[in-house]
């Protein structure tokens, strides 16, 4: 299984309205459900890419110490975040609205 940055089921929720939005007559199960996992996987890698993609060495050196800590807590994470000027929540919202907009063809989300 994959290791997500966001949770399964709620990026599954998320794509599973886009398709539902999208007009995808004629596609069978399977080919539903392999879009289903490409796009899940995709939104994932985007949000990453919007939060850690302009990490410089040192911060993604901070935080893979951070990571390996057994014992960090959420409000040593959000500390880190706010330190290195990272809105996590705007990225994650940002980046979800771009997918969605452009897996509907530039379509309203």
């Amino acid at each position: 299984m994959d290791n997500l940055l966001i949770d399964r089921e709620t990026l599954g929720r998320f794509v599973d309205e886009l398709i539902k939005k999208k007009s995808l007559e004629g596609n069978n199960p399977e080919e539903l459900n392999a879009l289903r996992e490409k796009s899940i996987k995709e939104l994932d890698d985007k949000i990453a890419l919007a939060i850690f993609g302009g990490l410089s060495e040192q911060q993604d050196e901070e935080l893979n110490q951070l990571l390996d800590r057994p014992d960090t807590s959420e409000t040593e994470f959000q500390q880190f975040f706010e330190r290195n000027g990272l809105n996590v929540e705007e990225a994650v919202s940002s980046t979800v609205k771009n997918f969605g907009r452009e897996f509907l063809g530039g379509e309203n989300v």
